[in-house]
């Protein structure tokens, strides 16, 4: 005959894997553990990252690339750390903006490099090399405009100027300056 202690073993080990099971499930449940998710935690995180923007012919119209990039699931913009935009055309040749730090907006069309911003002209047929620096630039790939909100310092060949804000149109290779704006134009010997 079986006692009744017996007959409680299996109960006390039913009871006690039921309070495991609860016990884990609350544990692992998420934000009702006391642990609250981070929303500035990024969502993906890319080494050596680089995108290329092609026309319909499929001839490169800029490039993109950092040393790390930062995605996000919210609202946030993606950040990007050393950052290289290359504006490519076929008529007036390469035109490559490099930075400390980038966000990029969540549609993809607008760029804003931050921290020792610098623009090179690469020179090309007719048309010699220019640098520009700036502590911020505004680049919209889609209006291949490229706009320095703050002081602006550009160097070329015989041509050193300032301005408190500028705006670049890649396109037309047109650049305007604003605000209080210094310029030293010196010709250059042919």
């Amino acid at each position: 005959m079986i006692g009744r202690g017996s007959l409680w073993l299996p109960f006390a080990l039913l009871l006690l894997l039921a309070g495991l099971s609860f016990w884990l499930e609350r544990t692992v449940r998420g934000p009702e553990n006391g642990v609250k998710t981070d929303s500035s935690d990024p969502e993906s995180i890319i080494e050596n990252f680089e995108a290329v923007r092609t026309d319909k012919q499929g001839r490169p119209q800029y490039r993109l690339s950092a040393h790390t990039l930062w995605h996000f699931s919210s609202d946030r913009p993606t950040e990007l750390e050393t950052p290289r935009f290359v504006h490519i055309t076929q008529e007036s040749g390469e035109m490559i903006a490099t930075s400390h730090r980038a966000t990029v907006s969540n549609d993809g069309k607008e760029i804003s490099f931050l921290g020792r911003v610098n623009i090179l002209r690469i020179a090309s047929a007719g048309h010699p090399a220019l640098s520009l620096d700036t502590e911020h630039l505004l680049v919209f790939p889609e209006r291949e405009t490229l706009r320095a909100p703050g002081p602006v310092e550009i160097r070329g060949s015989g041509l050193n100027a300032r301005g408190s804000a500028m705006e670049l149109d890649a396109k037309r290779r047109v650049i305007k300056l604003a605000g209080r704006v210094k310029a030293e134009y010196q010709h250059a010997k042919p």
